[in-house]
């Protein structure tokens, strides 16, 4: 498990107790004791990055509810004011506390504000920094092309201002990155440049994510050197969430080398923390890390439902309306700058239409001056013709592109969708197998009728449900736009089970995988293509697919 977000401004609040029982007190109560705490203070400014200082701090201690509190009140006494730099911090720490919560949508909407605010008062240490955090949500949404492409732009930004921290920072999310490619050697070549850049200025933040890298790799015993590393330093600064990402990962490695008690501790210990500070992405990957173990152990009923409260929060965490929501904010903040182009042009627009009348006035007089004033005037919107023409040639190149990528993160999505069905229903057949090999050995051994009859139980369990389709079918509609509607008129007189086979045709996925994925037999699967074939009145020498693919 990697770090969420990258925290900033840390301006914490003199007087506020590290030790403090946050738990027992409501946001409300905060908030007025905290006026009582500032009301001495006659620059409202200082308070608007008091209350985002005191924010960092409830955010460290795992108390997101007054965190929140904290950063809006920053937010209000910053507009308030006109501060553009407190508000800017105020809008990226929401970012953060949504995106630990694992709501993107909402963490990338403060992140845009955020980065926008900062490029209004030319802030560079502050838009790399958001640049950064835009980069992390879409690497844990699994957008890696994306999320480079952010953390390059932070990297050179940071390295122009000669920011260390966020050099750091933005090398360390690279590696991550390339980690999750399966690319380890580059992703440890950045991690150590990261490292050796933090530890200049007395910081080891990415010793978890040398450690990920490592244990990725299989070199378990050097992956819980740098966790015990990074555990040390998370302990002495109470962060609460590091603690949890690193007990789910040091479980993880325990796994791996079959020491199940070890493992069983840690993970437990992970879950707990990770549901009290409601991160959902913590809990996601701790679920996953359960599934492992307890069938590694042998205790597949658990397994699954370790396995299927995982697969619960991953799509809580990533769904279509999800991804509907960021891309809309995408294209809102890189058209950001197209708009006021517009509006600019409209104002010169305005300048000319008065210029005109203004020429006009004076046309009885000069017979030479407006020869000379409609000359000039042709040249200008002649070359201002040209000039659009050549923009409106750039913005359309430049739509089509993010509509062309659009497509393609839509087909990856939906193949990774497919995937995941795949991996679901593999895991149940694994299930199935071993629900086989006991009943032969083992039939009429009291322990084992208990186990047999448990993986009877699993065995009757839906495999694919109607839920499932529907996404499934969101998905194939925005790669495949107006398919059903064109089906529909084509072939009026299908069945579910027709149409699903004919929507896993055309992504041309072979018999037994449709197979696993719909939850029947392959010799279901033929006869529903020999019905098909019938129904359309093929023979032999027409091809079903060339059909298909015809619709």
């Amino acid at each position: 498990m990697r770090w969420c977000c990258m925290l900033l401004f840390l301006s914490f609040m003199n007087g506020v107790s590290q030790g403090q029982n946050n738990k027992n007190l409501y946001p409300a109560s905060v908030i007025d004791s905290l006026e009582k705490v500032l009301k001495n203070q006659s620059n409202d400014t200082n308070k608007a990055g008091d209350f985002n200082g005191l924010g960092n701090r409830y955010f460290q201690l795992g108390d997101y509810p007054i965190a929140l509190e904290c950063y809006f009140k920053a937010l209000t006494i910053a507009k308030e004011t006109g501060s553009k730099k407190s508000m800017a911090a105020a809008l990226g720490n929401l970012g953060n506390i949504y995106c630990k919560q694992g709501n993107y949508p909402q963490a990338l909407e403060y992140y845009f504000k955020a980065l926008s605010t900062a490029q209004e008062i030319g802030n560079k240490k502050s838009m790399a920094s958001h640049l950064s955090n835009i980069g992390i949500v879409y690497e844990e949404q699994g957008n890696y092309p994306q999320a480079l492409e952010y953390n390059f732009k932070s990297l050179g930004i940071a390295r122009e201002v000669g920011d260390k921290y966020i050099i750091s920072h933005s090398l360390d999310n690279l590696g991550v990155i390339y980690d999750k490619q399966g690319d380890y050697s580059k992703a440890l070549e950045y991690e150590f440049k990261a490292l050796a850049i933090a530890m200049e200025i007395g910081k080891k933040d990415n010793l978890i994510d040398i450690g990920a890298t490592y244990g990725d790799q299989g070199n378990y015993p050097k992956a819980l050197e740098y966790y015990s590393k990074a555990l040390s330093g998370a302990r002495e600064g109470g962060d609460k969430d590091g603690i949890a990402n690193l007990y789910s990962s040091i479980g993880g490695i325990y796994t791996k080398q079959k020491n199940y008690v070890k493992a069983k501790n840690f993970l437990d210990s992970a879950l707990i923390i990770s549901k009290n500070l409601g991160d959902k992405i913590s809990i996601k990957n701790t679920y996953r890390a359960l599934a492992i173990l307890d069938s590694a152990m042998g205790k597949y009923k658990t397994s699954y439902e370790d396995y299927e409260k995982y697969i619960v929060y991953r799509d809580s965490l990533i769904n279509q309306e999800s991804v509907k929501k960021i891309t809309q904010m995408e294209i809102s903040y890189r058209f950001e700058k197209r708009e006021d182009s517009i509006i600019l042009e409209e104002e010169k627009t305005d300048i000319i239409k008065t210029a005109e009348i203004n020429r006009k006035s004076i046309i009885t007089y000069s017979a030479i001056v407006i020869s000379v004033l409609t000359l000039l005037l042709a040249i200008l919107l002649i070359n201002r013709q040209q000039i659009k023409r050549r923009q409106d040639k750039i913005l359309f190149e430049k739509e089509k592109q993010r509509m062309e990528n659009d497509l393609t993160n839509a087909k990856t999505m939906l193949d990774e969708y497919i995937k995941s069905m795949v991996e679901k229903n593999n895991l149940l057949e694994q299930f199935k197998s071993d629900f086989e090999e006991v009943k032969k050995l083992k039939a009429k051994e009291e322990s084992d009728e208990k186990r047999i009859e448990q993986l009877e139980h699993l065995n009757k369990a839906t495999i694919l449900t109607e839920d499932d389709w529907n996404r499934f079918k969101e998905l194939f509609e925005q790669v495949y736009k107006g398919f059903f509607i064109r089906l529909k008129e084509k072939l009026p007189n299908l069945t579910q089970a027709e149409i699903r086979l004919i929507c896993l045709t055309k992504l041309k996925i072979n018999t037994k995988n449709m197979a696993a994925i719909i939850g029947v037999s392959n010799t279901t699967i033929e006869q529903t293509r020999y019905r098909l074939r019938k129904k359309l009145n093929l023979t032999k020498e027409d091809n079903l697919s060339d059909i298909i693919e015809s619709v």
